[in-house]
């Protein structure tokens, strides 16, 4: 056995997930990096305009990608690239999301990959604060030198793999995935299933149970099913009322405080003003570092992680 895999990172040119503008792949051979790769492409037709929250995250504009391939035709190119490895990722609900969004609206078939998500297996490897890629990075000792680029990014990702695997001592994915409890994803022309947490070590369960109030008919693969969701701080692209609507249509329970039912809190924009005279924080965060502090499981995810995390 090897730890062989294609670490992916997708950024996107606007809102919808389907709108791919550059991919960053980094292929792992006997657990050691081989070879890295960044391609921009053109997001497919109906979705090739760029959003300016999405261009200050990359920095990547319409200009840049102007003759460019789009991404049907790009996607021949990731797949010989990765070679029938499996793919991971950090949020790999979003990257993959990204693959099966993008072929419906060209009119493609999915691929057939399996693939695994750092994110997943980092909230069952450390204990920490937030589990966004620069937290994750910096715990597994990895470099992570400009975030939201691809390449940069899946070659963090990549590290992240190896040091969760060293961790646990195994030296497979499969052997990743059962340390961690957690199910590869798969993905082929039939549909797909994602890489989540098991009920229970060696179980085959999908993913968190529903909780009350949040949508019983959403998919248990979805990354957020299951978890009570508070927010804090003036989100940028929804109300607060929007973000609870969606939020229960992927099967999470939004709340209005934090408690020890909490599981994760998304931070907004931060206003001074509002804020308690010499304080830098909300009520609501100082509440979490304090359940923190009694050993209580709280992901503090900002918003744009939560945003790739929701994927419309």
């Amino acid at each position: 056995m090897a730890l062989d895999f294609c670490a992916i990172d997708f950024e996107t040119a606007n809102w919808f997930r389907g709108s791919p503008c550059a991919v960053g792949l980094v292929r792992v051979l006997d657990g050691r990096v081989a070879e890295t790769r960044h391609d921009l492409m053109r997001p497919p037709e109906e979705w090739d305009f760029f959003d300016d929250f999405n261009v200050g995250l990359h920095g990547i504009t319409k200009a840049m990608v102007r003759g460019k391939p789009r991404f049907k035709v790009a996607l021949p190119g990731i797949l010989e690239f990765a070679s029938g490895l499996p793919f991971v990722a950090h949020n790999a609900a979003f990257d993959m999301g990204v693959i099966r969004d993008a072929c419906e609206v060209s009119w493609v078939e999915y691929p057939s990959a399996t693939y695994a998500c750092t994110l997943v297996f980092a909230r069952r490897t450390w204990p920490l604060l937030s589990f966004s890629l620069p937290w994750v990075a910096e715990a597994a000792g990895a470099s992570l030198d400009a975030h939201h680029d691809p390449e940069q990014d899946a070659l963090a990702a990549a590290r992240i793999l190896l040091a969760i695997a060293d961790h646990h001592g195994a030296v497979s994915l499969d052997e990743v995935a059962k340390a961690c409890c957690c199910s590869l994803g798969q993905m082929n022309a039939e549909g797909w299933s994602g890489c989540h947490r098991a009920w229970w070590p060696g179980g085959g369960g999908r993913g968190y149970p529903p909780v009350p109030g949040a949508n019983p008919n959403a998919d248990p693969d979805h990354p957020l099913y299951g978890r009570e969701i508070v927010f804090t701080g003036k989100l940028s692209l929804m109300t607060r009322e929007v973000a609870w609507e969606r939020v229960a249509e992927v099967g999470a329970q939004p709340a209005e405080r934090v408690t020890k039912k909490t599981n994760v809190l998304v931070m907004g924009y931060q206003d001074a003003r509002v804020l308690r005279p010499g304080e830098a924080l909300s009520q609501k965060a100082r509440r979490v570092q304090e359940l923190l502090a009694e050993g209580r499981e709280i992901e503090v995810m900002p918003e744009v992680d939560f945003l790739r995390t929701l994927a419309p």
